[in-house]
């Protein structure tokens, strides 16, 4: 009796635990992103941003006058970083979807801020405007780069998946 008891709840422990890992498995999926391959969904070509749902990267550097700084500490949300130089956007909250996920408001989320004229990094205090010098007198200036392509105006820019950024305080080089 005490055997055919045992079973019985072996039976029921292993069935509970296999539905348990088949909800896990399936609540990934569609929290995340990604295929059974694990594969991350590209970006539909129609969305201009990100949705609840998708799941992308954005890899990125900062530099201060001509230094590359730390990584940003880790800070939770839905458009976030894990200290890793990268942008994690899979939107939790409406608010995080399409305009929720501009690069202006991932420093938001972070502490952070970002405008045309002045930075200051997310997890610091001091803050970086157009016109102050670096080290040996240059005046600086603040932009910011996609695929190595200058953006004049980064005030609306989304980051999309696969995208690489750079933003650079620091002297301009005459070209």
């Amino acid at each position: 009796m005490l055997y055919r008891a045992a079973r019985w709840l072996l039976t029921r422990l292993l069935f509970v635990f296999l539905v348990s890992l088949a909800v896990v498995v399936f609540a990934r999926q569609f929290m995340d992103g990604t295929s059974d391959s694990g594969d991350i969904e590209e970006p539909s070509s129609e969305i201009a941003g990100p949705s609840i749902g998708d799941h992308w990267h954005v890899a990125y550097k900062v530099y201060i006058c001509g230094e590359l700084q730390p990584e940003f500490a880790l800070w939770q949300g839905g458009i976030h970083t894990h200290d890793d130089g990268i942008i994690h956007i899979h939107p939790f909250l409406p608010s995080e979807e399409g305009e929720g996920a501009r690069l202006v408001k991932w420093f938001e989320y972070g502490g952070g801020k970002l405008t045309q004229s002045e930075m200051r990094m997310p997890g610091s205090r001091e803050e970086y405007k157009n016109g102050d010098e670096c080290p040996g007198g240059a005046e600086a200036v603040l932009r910011v780069f996609v695929d190595g392509e200058w953006l004049e105006d980064w005030s609306e820019y989304i980051p999309q998946h696969g995208d690489r950024v750079q933003i650079e305080f620091g002297e301009v080089a005459a070209d």
